[in-house]
């Protein structure tokens, strides 16, 4: 259990929990339908995702080792991938 609670970055992880629940529980609360209430934690949970800490982010990162394997003549495509 106690791996299951061990978090590496517990600041963080704090903010998120805040940037989701804050908001959610004050649309419950004032419209009291949940009708609100599930798209708010949807757009809560993908601002909340996209804090990170550090300057860059690399989770969209193109490698550019992988650049090298494709031929500048080829379409990047293999035998039997892509075709129809």
């Amino acid at each position: 259990m106690k791996k299951l609670l061990n978090v590496k970055n517990k600041k963080l992880t704090f903010v998120r929990i805040i940037l989701i629940a804050l908001p959610s529980y004050l649309v419950a609360f004032f419209s009291q339908k949940i009708l609100f209430v599930v798209p708010t934690i949807a757009m809560m949970m993908m601002i909340a995702n996209s804090v990170e800490t550090g300057n860059t982010s690399n989770r969209n990162r193109i490698e550019e080792d992988n650049l090298s394997e494709i031929d500048a003549d080829s379409d990047g495509l293999s035998d039997g991938e892509g075709g129809v």
